[in-house]
């Protein structure tokens, strides 16, 4: 009785058996088509501070900045996969509030000068380039505010805020196919087109500042005694200096003692020479106090001759003096003398 005896033949050299791939393969396909999530994407609290700005230039001029949305992911190994993103406002008065409840009304936008975001609306930028989108500071997505020019501000500093939520599923690891990404709660990933199911969203707060300071602007006409043959024929004159500050704001005001002054002297000069009138500025049009720089000498914007008092940035309080040439002095060569007084506000 014969026996058949099956025996296997060795494989050619350089070849395998055809099973040996197949757990190979498979787990090959199992990593592409089931990515792993990679927490690259970050959202947490940012500022947006607009600076220290004069109150006139707040009342004349939007002020404007930059800075993070809050959202920050690493994307530099994904560039060409798909990404989801999409931002929403839940909650601003887009007002900055400061000192006596006074406002100052902003617009906040994804682009300079660009469309103003507005409450309850879904921002959806996946259709933006990754380098684009995290274009910020630390692959952040900047977010750009602007203010209405706004007057009569009292100084002190003024904040507001931006509540934001953000749904995103950025791919982290992938060129054509997605390999890794990371994703906000309850965001379901399609497998095309745009997401169905945006989730819930990470809420983040965005806070903005503007500081604003005090400022003033002074109206101060050129005092001239005129021409005379004598130092004795030169009459006193009177001028008054206007000033109006940033609302709610007293100050006093002091004049220095000019480019020429000797020994507390204030003097005018004839050009380069070394010739010399000596003069006085006094508070008011009859007072013989000297109007100065320091302590007693300085004049209080109680004290001035119109609208004293009146802190409403728009109103200019006047200040009258009087500018006398000093008698007892000996006539000088003929010639233009001059001299250039400043003028400081203090609050």
């Amino acid at each position: 009785m014969s026996a058949l005896i099956a025996r296997q033949l060795p494989a050619p050299l350089g070849r395998r058996p055809a099973s040996r791939f197949l757990p190979a393969l498979a787990l090959f396909l199992a990593l592409a088509l089931s990515p792993q999530r990679a927490a690259a994407c970050t959202v947490s609290a940012a500022s947006t501070n607009l600076g220290s700005v004069s109150s006139y230039s707040v009342a004349s001029t939007a002020q404007q900045g930059s800075g993070s949305s809050g959202l920050q992911c690493d994307v530099a190994l994904a560039l060409l996969a798909t990404h989801y993103v999409a931002l929403r406002v839940d909650a601003s008065t887009f007002l900055l509030t400061g000192p006596s409840g006074q406002t100052i009304p902003f617009v906040a936008s994804l682009a300079q000068n660009g469309t103003p975001l507005t409450i309850g609306t879904l921002q959806n930028l996946s259709s933006t380039t990754l380098l684009s989108l995290f274009s910020g500071t630390n692959n952040s997505i900047p977010i750009y505010f602007r203010t209405t020019a706004t007057s009569a501000l009292r100084a002190g500093t003024y904040t507001g805020f931006l509540d934001v939520r953000w749904f995103y599923s950025v791919c982290t690891l992938g060129v054509a196919v997605c390999l890794a990404y990371d994703s906000s709660p309850g965001f379901v990933r399609p497998l095309l087109g745009t997401p169905t199911n945006w989730g819930t969203g990470t809420a983040v707060r965005i806070s903005i500042t503007l500081v604003v300071q005090n400022d003033c602007i002074i109206t101060a006409p050129t005092a001239a005694f005129g021409s005379a043959p004598l130092v004795g024929s030169f009459n006193p004159i009177t001028r008054t200096i206007l000033i109006r500050c940033s609302a709610g704001t007293a100050y006093t005001v002091g004049l220095d003692d000019g480019s020429n002054a000797a020994s507390g002297l204030r003097r005018m000069r004839a050009g380069t020479t070394a010739n010399y009138l000596q003069y006085e500025i006094y508070k008011t049009a009859s007072s013989t106090d000297r109007w100065g720089a320091t302590g007693s000498a300085r004049r209080s914007s109680a004290s001035a001759d119109s609208n004293a008092g009146t802190y409403d940035s728009l109103t200019s309080q006047g200040y009258t003096y009087r500018a006398a040439l000093l008698p007892g002095q000996v006539t000088p060569p003929a010639g233009a003398y001059s001299d250039t007084i400043r003028i400081d506000v203090a609050f």
